[in-house]
């Protein structure tokens, strides 16, 4: 009986990904189960903290959410609200946690922005540094706080009752 309900968790989980049970390099022998490689244990062996691929999309849904909330006109900062939407539906998209990703999108984009926004007034003696720093800091904040709420929501979509 726990062999089954077992079954059923995996079948659940693999559908949740994506995958529907379909394993390339992985053979099940007729006597129920034996398998040549264990998928649990590869994925966990070859599972990298940092992808470049995630971070190109990363700044891409970041870039994107930075435009949309620019398009807001007369209210000050709303692109680094954009950076919190950005990071909130590529959070409720990717199939895997990538907070480290995103914190270096949200914070290279939010002090970036900042930077390029205030760029007469660096001209007349503003300090561009701390102004990258602080820009940069609220950035990785916001993109890290609207990636958490983007997986919560995946997870409460996609848990069965």
């Amino acid at each position: 009986m726990a062999e089954r309900t077992e079954e059923r968790t995996r079948e659940a989980d693999a559908e949740a990904e994506g995958d529907f049970g379909v394993d390339v390099g992985t053979t099940e022998s007729l006597g129920g189960g034996a398998t040549d490689a264990d998928p649990e244990r590869s994925s966990e062996s070859t599972r990298s903290y940092f992808s470049l691929r995630a971070l190109l999309y990363a700044f891409g849904a970041v870039g994107g959410g930075m435009v949309l909330g620019g398009l807001i006109p007369l209210l000050p900062f709303t692109e680094m609200l954009g950076i919190a939407l950005g990071a909130f539906v590529y959070g409720l998209v990717a199939s895997q946690r990538r907070y480290l990703e995103l914190a270096v999108a949200g914070g290279v984009s939010g002090g970036l922005t900042a930077v390029f926004s205030l760029l007469p007034q660096l001209a007349a003696g503003l300090n561009g540094t701390r102004l990258f720093a602080i820009a940069g800091a609220v950035g990785l904040v916001l993109s890290v706080v609207g990636h958490y709420f983007g997986r919560d929501l995946r997870d409460g979509l996609t848990k069965d009752l």
